[in-house]
């Protein structure tokens, strides 16, 4: 079965992370694909890694990628798009007086057409001298708003300029290049915590004493045996002080429990006991105990 790797699950995405980032060439939508891409890397990874320890380091590490994709430097191709505008063809808002003049005009030639009507007509001369009055001024404002409206504007027209526009593509391969050397050093630091872990579990299984040979160790066993059939104070003491000198070269005493039971030998009795206790460094046993079961 081959490794669990950051790169190699990046690399069974190429052709779609590629054909997205052809889609799309600004840097923008560059970072977009991405982090999407990292993100899919870092599903497959947890879902697929059994080592809580790598898990949550590889976590970090994708963190540390997405962090850093701003900073990639992608740039292939540098367009530049000019357009050219009018400046003088903008369209000038109305004069707020001319409209004003063309409202007032508007309604004072409707009041003197509406009193015209209303007040008799032309056959009484008053009347048809109060509609004159309000259809002289309606006249006069519809003269001044047009008037203002024709006429040029006060300020020269803005001469024409030209907008320019760049707009920068990346460079697709490039980009997969350096995402695929941000995938290859978090799988290093990765590998490294792996190592380290391997070589602390070699070390702890391989730890034995350093110190007693196995007539050593058979002596301190038939020590131990006699000290616990006697119980007495003294062989308290001298069960004591064998435990001490045993813990200081990593070796423990081991009593009988059913759990243990596959470190002991087994004499029957109608009561459980350790007769001799075992001996063992960390998870290795060095010598069987001796129990009733």
């Amino acid at each position: 079965m081959d490794k669990l790797t950051l790169l190699g699950l990046l690399d069974d995405d190429k052709e779609m992370v590629l054909a997205n980032l052809a889609r799309d060439r600004s840097p923008q939508a560059a970072a977009v694909v991405l982090e999407k891409a990292v993100d899919r890397v870092m599903y497959r990874y947890v879902e697929r890694c059994a080592d809580e320890s790598l898990v949550e380091a590889a976590q970090l590490a994708m963190h540390t990628v997405k962090a850093a994709m701003p900073l990639i430097d992608a740039v292939g191709d540098v367009r530049e798009w000019q357009k050219h505008v009018d400046t003088a063809e903008r369209r000038r808002r109305p004069d707020r007086l001319a409209v004003v003049l063309l409202f007032a005009g508007a309604l004072l030639v409707l009041a003197s057409a509406l009193g015209l009507y209303f007040g008799g007509g032309v056959r009484l001369p008053l009347a048809l001298v109060k509609a004159l009055l309000p259809l002289i001024a309606g006249g006069a404002c519809l003269f001044f708003a047009g008037r203002r409206m024709a006429a040029p504007p006060k300020k020269a027209a803005a001469p024409e300029r030209d907008e320019l526009r760049i707009e920068y593509l990346v460079d697709c391969e490039k980009v997969w290049h350096h995402l695929r050397g941000a995938m290859l050093m978090a799988d290093s630091q990765l590998d490294n915590l792996r190592d380290a872990a391997a070589a602390r579990r070699q070390a702890q299984s391989d730890r034995v004493s350093p110190a007693l040979s196995g007539e050593e160790i058979d002596l301190l066993t038939n020590l131990l045996e006699l000290a616990y059939a006697e119980r007495d104070d003294n062989a308290r003491e001298m069960i004591s002080g064998i435990r001490f000198f045993l813990h200081g070269r990593q070796i423990e005493l081991v009593e009988y429990t059913p759990e243990r039971s596959a470190w002991f030998e087994k004499l029957p009795a109608q009561r459980q006991g350790t007769i001799r206790p075992a001996l063992a460094s960390g998870e290795k046993l060095l010598k069987k105990g001796l129990a009733s079961a």
